[in-house]
């Protein structure tokens, strides 16, 4: 099957394409309407992890280490303990942590149905990180700073008694030498270790200082304007797309499942006939349009006017039994359209319903149907009587007339033989509507009185079973010298 092949079928399957399209969307639309909006609020935190301007293989591993610890930090159990005194809340929203890739950033992310309290949840856990950020990176171990405090303040303590002693050897008499040059060396010691002692406490400060900045905010989260849930545009895409494969999917099962005849070659192939004429479909307008219309529809009947017209040599058939093998086909409508045709080739025209079941051709007239065929073969009345003049010159009707109780076994009556001999001597032409062969077996009766058979089949609404059907009946011996002329309906001009 080639691409064209696919293209006929999706367009020939377009209602039911569409109608899965709009069943899915609107179950989206509805379940979108219903879900409750989320909201997201997300705040963002730099962990400082280096001072230097490189950074090692080392370096980057214990970088990695060191956001990934705050991550799981963020979302442990005191930390959220904390959290929920904070924000004064029994249940927290889902919390998400996220360690963005080749920075020193975290994001941390709330969920709530309210905008506000997911803001204020956000903000409120990172305050918390920024809060405790020293001892969280220290835990219970003592501070260097602490250490050096009390190490700086035994330093300053004998540094300065050495000092007082050094003071009070200076001015003691009889002078002591040896211990005042002593007591100086030792008041140079305590001096360089009380200096160096100051030094690293000012670096550990320093350091300190620097880890408890070592988190901030880079981002605060804000209120949230639109929920991130439901995502509408993007559901509404998804189902459309999901419909969409959805209907195609279907079309194609349809399609295999359907044993409805489109193309001319499959019809002509189960039937084993080659059709006279191709009638294409139409339109209201084209319908009743009779007159200076040269559309394909109306040469469609001209020329089946001229297959139906005998050459040089051959004898007139006058009586045409139009059929089909199930009901739908648009026999009726062809007849009337054929009826009208003939005329303007200037023959006289006769139609006559024969399915007195379910006549149709009075109305494509606009003619009554009180009286006709059956109360002639049925009641007796005058043939000349029940024939109706229609609104188009040299074409009659002779309608299907009071319903019968017995329709097959009028039609088979020497009456109808009789009918059908004194119209041969008005007309032209003869043309007989029937019942489809699926309702009834009425065109068996009416078989010996014909000279031709038209068979109507109508391109999608025919069916394979039928078809086979009509096969069998047209190979019996009643329709052995019948000619039979086939008429494809409403086909598309690429078939």
């Amino acid at each position: 099957m080639d691409l064209k092949q696919y293209i006929i079928i999706l367009w020939r399957r377009k209602w039911a394409i569409l109608f899965t399209v709009i069943a899915i969307m609107l179950i989206v639309i509805v379940s979108t309407r219903e879900q409750t909006p989320k909201y997201r609020a997300s705040v963002v935190l730099r962990i400082a992890t280096s001072s230097n301007g490189g950074m090692s293989y080392s370096d980057y591993v214990h970088t990695t280490q060191l956001m990934n610890t705050y991550a799981e930090i963020a979302t442990s159990r005191p930390i959220l303990e904390k959290l929920e005194t904070r924000v004064d809340l029994k249940y927290l929203p889902p919390l998400t942590i996220d360690v963005i890739p080749n920075t020193e950033l975290i994001r941390i992310s709330a969920e709530s149905i309210f905008p506000e309290r997911a803001a204020e949840v956000a903000n409120s856990l990172a305050e918390i990180l920024i809060g405790e950020s020293s001892e969280l990176y220290l835990g219970e171990v003592k501070s260097s700073q602490d250490i050096l405090d009390g190490q700086l303040s035994n330093a300053q303590s004998e540094l300065n008694y050495t000092r007082d002693a050094y003071a009070k050897l200076i001015v003691q008499t009889p002078a002591a030498p040896e211990k005042i040059e002593t007591t100086r060396q030792l008041l140079q010691l305590k001096q360089g270790t009380y200096e160096r002692l100051l030094e690293q406490h000012r670096q550990a400060v320093l350091r300190d200082e620097l880890r408890s900045s070592m988190i901030t905010i880079v981002q605060p989260a804000l209120v949230p304007q639109y929920p991130f849930e439901p995502r509408t545009s993007l559901n509404y895409a998804l189902g459309f797309a999901v419909g969409l494969i959805g209907g195609v999917g279907l079309a194609f099962i349809l399609e295999s499942q359907d044993t409805s005849l489109y193309a001319s070659e499959d019809i002509e192939a189960i039937i084993e006939l080659t059709e006279v004429v191709k009638i294409p479909k139409a339109g209201e307008e084209q319908l009743s349009n009779y007159q200076n219309d040269t559309s394909k529809f109306t040469n469609a009947f001209q020329n089946l006017v001229t297959n139906l017209q005998p050459v040089k040599g051959e004898t007139q058939l006058k009586i045409f039994l139009v059929i089909s093998a199930e009901p739908n086909q648009g026999k009726s409508t062809i007849v009337h359209r054929l009826a009208l045709t003939l005329a303007e080739f200037g023959e006289k025209v006769v139609t006559v319903d024969c399915d007195t079941r379910a006549p149709k051709l009075h109305t494509l007239f606009g003619l009554s149907n009180d009286s006709g065929l059956t109360d002639v073969l049925e009641n007796d009345a005058n043939l000349k009587d029940v024939l109706q003049d229609s609104s188009f010159e040299n074409v009659k009707l002779l309608s299907g007339g009071t319903p019968s109780s017995y329709p097959s076994k009028l039609l088979g009556l020497a009456q109808m033989t009789d009918l059908l001999n004194e119209l041969k001597e008005d007309f032209d032409y003869i043309l007989l509507d029937s019942a489809a062969l699926e309702v009834t077996f009425d065109i068996t009766a009416l078989l010996p009185n014909v000279d031709k058979v038209l068979l109507i089949v109508r391109r999608g609404y025919a069916h394979q079973e039928a078809l086979r059907f009509i096969k069998k009946i047209l190979a019996g011996t009643k329709f052995s010298d019948k000619p039979i002329d086939l008429i494809l309906n409403q086909m598309e001009f690429d078939n």
